[in-house]
């Protein structure tokens, strides 16, 4: 079975033509699908199927033909009845169509039936034929069904015999009406049959159910008033009856009333005039009804969903207007239909101009080709779009602009739309590069100042190499000839021994400075790559050199446990020999030196603001290097850490004042940090804070 024709109830039963009406492929006629052919029409093959009388229907401008298995043998064996099924008439009944398509044009135009009209099948004539017109759902004439009664022999007709054929007819159409019926019963739409004078007669299940009559209830009181209220009947008499009586056929909307419930449903009616066959009088009303509150529901929920995705569009409008940056939107292929009032503020186009790929006008000509290109992987791939380009602006300047767009996907993960924005990056860009010239100009300049400073450097290795050998020569000369000076000739100098011994005190001085500076040069420029050290060997290495001093002064050294550090083992022994030295070398008179070396672990919040490293790490090794020595006082503890700074005269304590520069130098180095605490005569306390 054809599966165009399946499932229509209209269209069950009919014996061998039934099933040849189903099998056909009613697509490649005028007619098409049974989806499309209307209540007029449904309801007349209904009627031709079930009857016994032979039954032919032309419908449409072609005459598409239909008939029913009782027509089937006055076609006769001339031409196989296969060949008339969906023929239209013209082309089966060529020879007699000419004269015969008047007369049907007749019975369409009047939309009058004329009965016992003579077959238009030759050889025929104890048949006879009543042709009704039949409408469609616009209440035009839309087909011609021949209805067949069989003649007397002697094709008498007087008004007995027309009395006969008349109840014959009726009796035919009667029991066509109910196979109609028992053919509709199952049907999920309302379907009614009532008489002319509105005495209902035939309700189905789907129909006793939309209103709650039961199943067994007697329909014959009820007319077609009682199925709604008074307000809602009166429009129905007045122009859907009337609209029926006079076209065949009404649609519209009617108002039912709930029998139990009183609900007043919603409806969509096709009503349909049934004529008798022999008089083509109206005898009854033939009703579809379709419940229209889900629809209806459905299309109020539609109004609301399209209103508050209105009132959505109108805010994102209102909200992208006020946008610094351009907003766009596209359909999933990248057709552009959206733009907010920053674009067309800038490039002065209208909608017109710019929809679809319009946009690609503004772009710089250099600029097409690329944006095009990112443009169409991201359609492609669904991958974010991200591109740099420049856009003309209204008055012909070009301008940067950065473009983003990302996909809208639904709940299916397909793209339904893409929105982008484009921000205006030119000053961003022309200060890019212009910092681009400058940090050329000054990479530059630092290149050449490198230079210098390694000139520089160069220089003063030189000078260290003078000032520890070229230097040193003379005024260990002088300290050799005011040796022999004193050995040899002091009983002639006198007083002038005491000349020569100042002599030597200053070029042991001058040899002292030289010493210190060359270490200063040394550690400010030389930094040899760091290794785990440990602090007490480093203190340990110390106090061997300075065991001579130790002894003298008879001072007393406790060291802590140290931890290991990071470091150049040469520079952190320089920083503690110098801190260790200067502990006993400011000691007080006739006080024996004492001295304490300790650590602790400290965080970077911990250190105190005088300690301010040049990298700051997270941890430090805190180590205190505290004496009883003289102190000093603390207002010049910025000063201390100086080179050539001294706070006591060099008669009193020997020193070039550059140790505890050479101190600060190493700890810069290291990443450290170093401050001091002390008041006169109450010794002082030196921290050093190296990372941990």
């Amino acid at each position: 079975m054809n599966s165009n024709t399946s499932g229509y109830a209209f269209l069950t039963g009919g014996g061998e033509m039934g099933v040849m009406i189903r099998s056909f492929d009613w697509s490649t006629t005028q007619l098409d699908t049974p989806d499309h052919w209307s209540a007029g029409l449904r309801t007349t093959l209904g009627i031709l199927l079930s009857s016994r009388n032979p039954m032919l229907l032309w419908w449409g401008s072609d005459a598409v033909q239909i008939y029913n298995d009782a027509y089937r043998p006055l076609l006769g064996n001339q031409a196989p009845h296969k060949s008339a099924l969906g023929q239209p008439g013209e082309e089966y009944w060529a020879d007699i169509w000419p004269g015969f398509e008047t007369f049907i044009d007749n019975v369409c135009r009047t939309g009058e039936a004329v009965f016992e009209a003579q077959s238009p099948v030759a050889g025929q004539a104890r048949w006879r034929f009543t042709y009704t017109p039949i409408r469609d759902d616009t209440g035009q004439v839309a087909g011609v069904l021949a209805t067949g009664y069989e003649a007397e022999p002697s094709a008498r007709t007087n008004a007995a015999g027309s009395h006969i054929h008349r109840i014959i007819g009726q009796a035919a159409l009667y029991e066509d009406q109910q196979h109609l019926l028992s053919l509709l019963e199952n049907s999920s739409d309302f379907m009614a049959l009532s008489n002319w004078q509105g005495q209902l007669m035939y309700v189905n299940k789907a129909g006793r159910e939309l209103v709650g009559i039961g199943l067994d209830d007697d329909i014959s009181r009820l007319r077609s008033a009682d199925f709604f209220e008074v307000e809602h009947f009166q429009p129905i008499a007045e122009e859907a009856y009337t609209t029926l009586y006079t076209t065949g056929s009404w649609s519209g909307t009617v108002h039912f009333r709930h029998f139990i419930t009183g609900e007043i449903i919603p409806c969509h009616a096709d009503y349909v005039r049934l004529d008798d066959p022999v008089t083509g009088e109206p005898i009854a009303r033939g009703a579809t009804i379709r419940d229209l509150r889900s629809e209806l529901a459905a299309k109020a929920a539609l109004t609301q969903t399209n209103a508050e995705l209105q009132q959505l569009i109108q805010e994102f409008r209102f909200v992208t207007d006020f946008m610094p940056q351009m907003v766009w939107a596209t359909l999933p292929d990248g057709y552009h239909d959206f733009y907010n009032k920053g674009w067309y503020d800038f490039t002065g186009l209208t909608y017109e101009e710019t929809k679809a790929e319009g946009w690609n006008r503004v772009l710089h000509p250099n600029d097409q080709q690329r944006a095009l290109t990112v443009w169409k992987h991201s359609l492609e791939t669904g991958e974010p779009y991200e591109i740099e380009y420049r856009f003309r602006r209204h008055d012909g300047d070009y301008r940067w602009f950065l473009a983003r767009a990302l996909p809208f996907r639904n709940s299916e993960g397909a793209i339904i739309r893409w929105f982008g924005t484009c921000t205006d990056i030119h000053d961003q860009k022309s200060f890019a590069t212009e910092l681009e010239r400058q940090v050329a100009e000054r990479t530059s300049a630092l290149a050449r100042a490198n230079i210098d400073l390694r000139r520089s450097n160069e220089n003063l290795e030189r000078f260290a190499y003078v000032a520890s050998h070229d230097l040193q020569e003379p005024l260990r000369k002088i300290q050799s000839f005011g040796d022999i000076l004193n050995a040899t000739y002091a009983h002639q100098l006198g007083e002038g021994t005491a000349l020569v011994e100042r002599m030597q005190t200053a070029a042991m001085r001058m040899s002292s400075l030289i010493k210190d500076l060359l270490a200063f040069s040394r550690i400010a420029n030389h930094r040899s790559a760091f290794q785990e050290l440990s602090l007490n060997d480093i203190l340990a290495n110390v106090l061997t050199d300075l065991d001579y001093a130790v002894q003298e002064s008879g001072a007393l050294v406790d060291i802590a446990s140290l931890p290991t550090v990071e470091g150049d083992s040469a520079q952190l022994g320089q920083l503690f020999l110098n801190l260790v030295s200067n502990a006993i070398k400011f000691r007080r008179p006739g006080e024996t030196p004492r001295i304490r070396v300790t650590s602790q672990l400290v965080s970077r919040d911990q250190l105190p603001g005088s300690a301010r490293p040049l990298n700051p790490a997270s941890h430090y090794h805190q180590i205190s290097v505290a004496d009883n020595g003289i102190g000093f006082d603390e207002k010049y503890l910025d000063r201390i850490f100086d080179v050539f700074q001294r706070l006591h005269s060099k008669t009193q304590y020997t020193g070039t004042g550059i140790g505890l520069a050479i101190v600060k130098k190493v700890i810069e180095n290291h990443d450290g940090a170093i401050t001091a605490s002390s008041q006169p005569d109450q010794g002082a306390t030196f921290v050093v804070y190296l990372p941990a």
